[in-house]
């Protein structure tokens, strides 16, 4: 048996499922996984048994982000308790978890950091260069180079992303899987093509380009069905707004709850993804497990694992392209019901938890 610590959220929903999933996993297994909730929060320790593992369930000492003198000395007395063989970090619960544990264990443990987003999408949607963010940058270096034995990537973008940024190379791509929550596919209507956006509103998610190409294109194209429903929350959330404002085939829907992006993704004829630069976007993963067909950005790494014409249309972030993508997606909707299969049908063979349980399960055990 091994002690795994996992700091993540323990929690179904979204991509934060794969932890959850893979801590029932490696007890099933066999194994004693630690799980430090930061969402949900947990008052008290949960125990779940799971034949000869088990799964403890608990969360650091305040609901706050984990990152002051307080979190260091609960998570020593966690360390010390529980003296995990393996730990695995997720964003900012994995500073405190892995540094500790290594400086403790006198670096015995094994520890997984993981890389979630590009530093070219940070540095975009920040859009600051000060020295403050230099030393941010120098921090994290430092923190990977001496901690870290594994940099968990979710894509081949990310692990290229890590060697230029930080110059280190011991990253791995292990792809992000969704937990797959299909029902059945709603017939879509012949009367207008729905192609809908679903995420932040922040420079490097490409939205702003995506509303002028849509005006452009529906501009020079009177007899065109299309239609374009945006739907998230960010920092150009009042610029978008302005924007479309007079537009009545553009569609605003704010922040949505998690229990309705499925029916805004079934009752889409594609989903786009406009990025300038992002990792493996989960609203791709959800969208091919609802199948529903992708346009995606050539500057994401999920384009890497789809096929052009298959499960999706491929392009470039910048206006001319989305105009050309927008009026070959009129042109072909002929397509679009094969697509729709297809994009299930890759989301199940490459994206699945229990693909990712089995893979992460045989690096750290």
């Amino acid at each position: 048996m091994k002690t795994i610590l996992i700091a993540h959220n323990f929690s179904e929903i979204s991509f934060a499922a794969m932890s959850f999933h893979l801590a029932h996993h490696l007890a099933d297994l066999g194994n004693r996984v630690v799980f430090i909730s930061h969402k949900p929060y947990f008052k008290t320790n949960q125990k779940i048994e799971k034949g000869a593992g088990e799964i403890i369930v608990c969360s650091w000492p305040t609901e706050k982000r984990p990152t002051s003198l307080k979190d260091f000395v609960w998570f020593s007395k966690i360390y010390l308790k529980y003296k995990p063989d393996v730990v695995i970090g997720h964003f900012v619960g994995s500073n405190i978890s892995i540094l500790v544990s290594k400086v403790l264990s006198l670096g015995k443990v094994k520890t997984f950091c993981y890389y979630h987003t590009l530093s070219d999408q940070l540095l975009t949607d920040q859009n600051n260069t000060s020295i403050k963010q230099s030393l941010l940058f120098f921090r994290k270096k430092n923190f990977y180079e001496l901690f870290c034995d594994v940099i968990v990537c979710p894509s081949a973008l990310a692990k290229k992303d890590l060697e230029i940024f930080f110059k280190i190379s011991k990253g791995i791509v292990l792809l992000n899987p969704m937990e797959d929550r299909f029902e059945n596919k709603k017939r879509m209507s012949s009367e207008k093509i729905v192609v809908s956006y679903l995420g932040r509103l922040d420079c490097s998610k490409g939205v702003l380009d995506l509303i002028k190409a849509f005006e452009i294109y529906r501009n020079g194209s009177n007899d065109s069905k299309m239609i374009l429903n945006i739907s998230g929350r960010g920092s150009q959330e009042s610029e978008i707004k302005e924007l479309i404002k007079n537009n009545t085939s553009i569609h605003y829907f704010g922040l949505l709850a998690y229990d309705q992006i499925d029916d805004y993704l079934n009752e889409s004829h594609f989903i786009i993804i406009p990025s300038k630069f992002d990792n493996l976007p989960t609203v791709g993963l959800e969208s091919m497990m609802n199948n529903t067909p992708l346009l995606i950005s050539n500057k994401t790494g999920l384009t890497n694992y789809l096929k052009d014409g298959y499960e999706c249309f491929k392009f470039d972030p910048n206006v001319d392209s989305i105009v050309l993508l927008l009026k070959k997606v009129e042109k072909n909707m002929d397509m679009q019901e094969q697509m729709s299969l297809n994009a299930r049908n890759t989301f199940l063979s490459i994206f699945s938890i229990k693909n990712y349980c089995n893979d992460f399960s045989k690096i750290v055990l």
